[in-house]
């Protein structure tokens, strides 16, 4: 609610709004600043999630479009984007981008404009290591079992959402195995108790799969499994397959049968994918484009969240949570 004060000032809603984002019932909380201080908005949400009817029924209700193929985007000042489904508008004068996969999308591309990446802060590592964690174990008890305790996981990907997700299945008692292609990231020293693998080191992926029930990717990369040599193998094994990042992370070889959800994020199978209480200070961050921009706070260019704010609104959702940080303190400190 301190937003909707504080895009209440002077000069601020006169920008056109495209916002681009997982629309459920929780998420248009982060519409509220816009929705009370009159700003022209235009909603849409991420072509790879499925629609609660119930959030856009809501949009609509209040008078505001809802573009599920984003036909009408054009013209718009400001884009709150996921997944770079945004960056064909000409119009946009300032982006801001909530995903690893759309950072990389508008990094190969190159872009002139101020493009704020939400992914690179603390804040987005706060949400997926907490928030990510909670909606998997809550989708994987709901849909699939309600037993996580003794279960052996195979997670490939060990960034912000890997180690959330690892964060979750090992308070929940699971067993664990973790493959990277990046040896640095495998040496950090949170998740004592999973195994470690280096994609480059793996000879023979049969093993692997047979010492394991549930397989469940997390490497922020399009079509990742597809592009390996093990896709066949991975197919022909019958082990439970998950998606977990924020593209179709197992490609044209794997059907939308064959992943479980259809290859979505099985978390968007709840009707609250992440807990608000993870989701606010993300929905801070990624609306303060605005003032960022208006203020003349953002150059051209692809850009982290300002450290300063970062820092500042860690410091604030830590205190009025009270949630144990230290472990998120020793991977992410100041």
């Amino acid at each position: 609610m301190r937003q909707v004060q504080e895009y209440s000032r002077a000069g601020l809603s006169g920008y056109s709004l495209v916002n681009n984002t997982p629309l459920t019932m929780s998420a248009t909380v982060k519409m509220l600043p816009f929705i009370e201080n009159g700003f022209r908005l235009h909603t849409s949400t991420p072509s790879f999630l499925g629609r609660d009817p119930d959030a856009i029924r809501l949009m609509r209700e209040m008078g505001y479009d809802f573009d599920a193929d984003k036909e009408r985007c054009e013209g718009a000042d400001i884009l709150l984007d996921c997944c770079a489904e945004l960056r064909g508008v000409k119009s946009a004068k300032a982006v801001a981008e909530l995903t690893r996969t759309g950072v990389n999308v508008y990094k190969a591309e190159g872009v002139d404009k101020p493009v704020l990446s939400v992914d690179d802060s603390r804040l987005k590592a706060l949400e997926t290591f907490y928030g990510t964690s909670d909606g998997f174990i809550r989708a994987y008890k709901e849909f699939v079992s309600p037993q996580v305790k003794g279960k052996k996981f195979l997670l490939f990907g060990f960034g912000k959402v890997g180690k959330g997700i690892l964060r979750g299945l090992l308070a929940e008692g699971a067993r664990c195995t973790i493959v990277d292609t990046d040896e640095t990231a495998l040496s950090s020293p949170f998740g004592a108790g999973a195994k470690r693998v280096l994609s480059s080191e793996i000879t023979a992926i049969g093993p692997l799969l047979r010492d394991h029930e549930v397989l469940v990717t997390a490497t922020g990369r399009d079509s990742f499994l597809s592009g390996t040599p093990w896709a066949g193998e991975i197919l022909a094994s019958g082990i439970k397959l998950m998606n977990m990042g924020a593209a179709d992370e197992f490609g044209p070889l794997f059907g939308e049968k064959d992943v479980v959800n259809g290859k979505k994020p099985i978390n968007f199978q709840l009707k609250r994918p992440t807990l608000l209480k993870f989701l606010d200070p993300v929905f801070y961050a990624h609306n303060s484009v605005v003032a960022l921009f208006h203020d003349g706070k953002l150059k051209p260019g692809l850009q982290p969240l300002p450290k300063e704010m970062d820092d500042a609104l860690v410091r604030e959702w830590h205190s009025f949570w009270k949630v144990d940080m230290s472990i998120f303190l020793s991977i992410c400190p100041e």
